[in-house]
């Protein structure tokens, strides 16, 4: 699960060796060669090795019946209080494929179907949205294609570091009554912990004892997956490991309703997520028919993107299938290349999603981009020219905000909230002290007109005030293209006119020149790509069609 609070509480947010010689009847004996290094462990100190962060990470490599571990500290925890192998981790948003598993036995067994209106496996006289005849389905719910919002309407989590707490299921299935679908259902992929909520709930009402955590027993017992558990351990003397916040912070665990956990509450061990993999690939021979052909239904292509709460992959004709988890304090990647029996899991000890998670570590180390690309966030002084283009007044989310200099240190302020310090590191990006968040500044032409502000896994827009760059255009070609698009839940698209050009920015990355290429429509050459407009019947400006690479994604206009 991320740490995915609603983008408009964001302002409430902030408020708060061994060395020894070897003797033998008096002569030294020569010392052995040392053993080669291992490249999971080279890979993942070269990413975290001085990391600001100080996270620690354990990793496990599957391929075949060979597996290799490693384990990296990107800093030395205070009192040597560091993971081991045997440490319970919160693996977050993985545990949705463990919830998967439990709707495909449901499926096994005649009970459940991908095309069930989710309302039939609720209490009755719970209330739906829907649209006509077309209601919410299980497959709509596990592809995130449901158009429930992330959360809950009117979630406001008493205590911000244990969000998920004082949330119960009456309050969960009551907040459905007050959803308003925005988009046709199944028609756009929306990351939706509320929907994968309501599957968690639904499956522990049609298990045996309506009990959530002995249901997923029935994964962990077959799967000798011996520590794994959601609120209730099942091996006492695993020791369980301490969350951080990416400031290096100790933070407290995270909690839920037991029938709710389905959404990211599973805590496990990396050996207990090694054999979950394993199991994924049909590496387990002793796994019942049955169990091992559930595992397999979670991986089936429900649509180009998803499988059963699986991402689907595909790079130079390889097809991945992927999820991480990010809760407060912890970070975790599992990725599963079946037809190459290979897999890879990755636990941290930290949450990183706002720091961009460990996607890139996990690509490197299955070979889909480059080892070298891989380097640490270090903190460093900020470039004398970035800072002085920073301050002044901006705008986000509806709010007034400032930047100013105190000295060299760049100070920040939402109105009616405390000042706070950013400091910066080698990636380019500032960073709150106390608080999970990045302030990413788009620097051009010698001056910051906007920068991104990354908090809870969501993205929002810091827009300088006065700024008329972002919102108009003079060129008659393009002044009806001009605004912001949102393809996916966490990045949309800025079509905007800058110095006469017109330009197209997708979160967290640079402009890009643009030319007009057709009656609605234009070319990004730099990158491959093109945009197509849509309009509503009555010729109005609807949404954008990004085209690039063979895959198509559409977003609404904000």
């Amino acid at each position: 699960m991320k740490n995915n609070f609603p983008l408009r509480r964001l302002g409430r947010l902030l408020l708060f060796g061994f060395g020894a010689a070897l003797l033998g009847l008096g002569a030294a004996l020569a010392a052995p060669e040392p053993p080669p290094p291992n490249p999971l462990q080279t890979i993942l100190a070269q990413r975290f090795t001085g990391d600001r962060s100080g996270a620690c990470l354990l990793a496990a490599l599957i391929e075949g019946p060979r597996v290799q571990q490693a384990r990296v500290c990107a800093q030395a925890r205070a009192g040597g209080h560091e993971p081991g192998y045997d440490s319970l981790f919160e693996i977050g948003s993985i545990s949705k494929t463990m919830t998967a598993f439990l709707v495909a036995e449901l499926i096994q067994q005649g009970r459940w179907s991908l095309d069930d209106p989710i309302a039939k496996h609720l209490p009755q006289g719970t209330p739906m949205p829907r649209q006509g005849e077309r209601q919410i389905l299980v497959r709509d719910l596990l592809t995130h294609r449901s158009g429930l919002p992330a959360l809950p309407p009117g979630f406001a989590p008493k205590n911000p570091f244990d969000p998920y707490a004082d949330l119960s299921e009456a309050q969960l299935l009551a907040a459905l009554g007050q959803v308003r679908l925005e988009r046709p259902i199944g028609s756009q992929f929306e990351y939706s912990n509320f929907a994968m909520m309501l599957v968690s709930a639904a499956v522990a009402r049609s298990s045996s004892g309506g009990d959530f955590e002995q249901a997923m027993v029935r994964l962990f017992e077959p799967l000798q997956m011996r520590s794994a558990f959601i609120a209730t351990p099942r091996e006492p003397k695993a020791p369980l490991a301490q969350g951080h916040l990416p400031t290096g912070q100790v933070t407290p665990a995270w909690t839920i309703t037991p029938n709710l956990a389905g959404v990211g509450m599973v805590r496990a061990s990396l050996d207990d997520m090694t054999r979950y993999a394993q199991a994924q690939l049909g590496l387990l021979p002793q796994l019942a028919p049955e169990l091992q052909a559930a595992l397999t239904m979670t991986q089936q292509a429900l649509n180009e993107h998803s499988g059963m709460s699986w991402m689907r992959v595909s790079h130079q004709g390889r097809t991945l299938l992927t999820h991480e988890g990010g809760t407060g304090g912890f970070s975790s990647l599992l990725m599963l290349e079946p037809a190459a029996g290979r897999a890879l899991v990755l636990l941290a000890d930290t949450a990183l999603t706002d720091l961009g998670g460990l996607g890139d570590v996990g690509s490197a180390l299955l070979g889909l981009s480059e080892q070298q690309a891989l380097r640490p966030r270090l903190k460093l002084a900020a470039p004398p020219d970035l800072l002085a283009a920073l301050p002044g007044p901006y705008e986000i989310s509806g709010m007034k905000a400032r930047l100013w200099l105190d000295g060299a240190q760049l100070m920040a302020q939402v109105e009616g909230q405390a000042a706070f310090a950013l400091d910066y590191d080698s990636w380019g990006d500032f960073y709150p002290r106390h608080i999970s968040a990045l302030l990413r500044p788009v620097f051009q032409n010698g001056k910051v007109e906007h920068a991104l502000w990354q908090q809870g896994g969501g993205v929002l827009e810091l827009r300088r005030l006065g700024s008329l760059s972002a919102t108009k255009a003079s060129d008659p070609r393009w002044q009806e293209l001009v605004g912001e698009y949102q393809l996916m839940p966490q990045f949309s698209l800025r079509v905007f006119e800058d110095a006469g050009q017109l330009k197209v920015q997708a979160t967290g990355q640079p402009a890009i020149a643009a030319e007009l290429s057709g009656p609605d429509r234009i070319e990004i050459k730099a990158v491959g790509a093109i945009v197509e407009f849509k309009r509503d019947g009555q010729g109005q400006l609807r949404s954008a069609v990004l085209l690039q690479g063979g895959q198509k994604i559409e977003g609404l206009r904000k």
